[in-house]
């Protein structure tokens, strides 16, 4: 950890799960799996935003879902080898259905150091509400962004901060 000047290195190595289920490809992590006609969701990549650094009034680093990195205020990205990326779900569902989904309220995430920082998620790729082409056993890859907020040193010091996002997933 660099602790000169007014900078400190930052990194925030967490791993954002939603339905509070870490999954795999094959492992649904929706609440009522194999529901004839229903909808089914895969978790296939957690939220990760990298490394960054940020001066003493902190700021926001969000992740597109087409995975552009974005700091401002005081958060400067940095690419020491940590990856950062947008979450990845897999909707299986009959084709021809319209899916949109629902972000759960703001996070607050609690830091290895104490101190804590608030995750929003929002935006994907698909743009919610859209039509489900793929059908059964293929499915539809939906990538999900987010944004942190990160206050001052004192509220949020250097750490490891891990927490847990929901999303709806709703099908017409």
């Amino acid at each position: 950890m660099k602790k000169g000047g007014n900078f400190y290195i930052f990194f925030l190595a967490f791993s954002l799960s939603a339905f509070a289920v870490v999954g795999h490809a094959q492992t649904p992590t929706d609440s009522v799996p194999k529901d004839p006609g229903g909808i089914i969701v895969y978790t296939i990549q957690n939220l990760s935003f990298g490394a960054f650094t940020r001066g003493n009034n902190g700021g926001t680093i969000s992740i597109s879902p087409s995975g552009a990195r974005v700091a401002t205020g005081d958060i400067i990205p940095l690419s020491l080898g940590y990856q950062f990326y947008y979450a990845i779900f897999d909707v299986e569902s009959p084709p021809g259905n319209i899916i949109s989904i629902l972000y759960g309220p703001p996070v607050i995430l609690n830091g290895s150091n104490g101190g804590s920082i608030t995750l929003n998620i929002g935006g994907s790729d698909p743009t919610t509400p859209f039509i489900n082409y793929a059908t059964p056993p293929n499915r539809t890859q939906i990538n999900i962004g987010g944004a942190l907020t990160i206050g001052p040193i004192a509220a949020a010091p250097p750490g490891n901060y891990s927490g847990t996002f929901f999303l709806t997933f709703n099908q017409e």
